[in-house]
């Protein structure tokens, strides 16, 4: 490993360790995102100043994406608002009981309501029936 294989090492894990709030699995994730990132960035500059990038071209890469506990709270805010718009309201839907109740109330008014009107319908025919007779 060289100098700047270590500056690089060094970037991510100050990273990784302002990303306490985000789950290991999507954290490891993130890292090997920024870590391709950064690896992208220094091919095009080698393919730029030619093999082996110096110093300064690491540290150039690196201030491009700024100090590593904001980038970390970037991410992580994206990750929060990803996670959130995936898993829809973030405040856990509370049922009521009395709802259910009043639900409850209400469906069988209306069940009653419905073999009222069929009642109604039938002895209605019933009454046409026998008087048409």
């Amino acid at each position: 490993m060289n100098t700047y294989d270590g500056l690089v090492n060094d970037y991510l894990r100050a990273v990784e360790q302002a990303l306490v709030g985000v789950p290991a699995g999507r954290r490891d994730e993130l890292l090997a995102d920024l870590s391709d990132h950064i690896a992208a960035k220094l091919a095009e500059t080698r393919t730029e100043h030619g093999p082996g990038a110096p110093e300064t071209e690491v540290h150039s890469v690196l201030d491009l994406l700024g100090d590593p506990a904001e980038l970390a709270a970037e991410l992580a805010a994206a990750e929060r608002d990803a996670h959130s718009a995936d898993a829809g309201p973030a405040v856990p839907i509370e049922i009521n009981p009395g709802r259910k109740v009043g639900a409850l109330i209400w469906v069988l008014i209306t069940v009653a309501m419905a073999s009222l009107l069929c009642i109604g319908v039938v002895l209605a025919g019933v009454f046409v029936f026998f008087a048409g007779r």
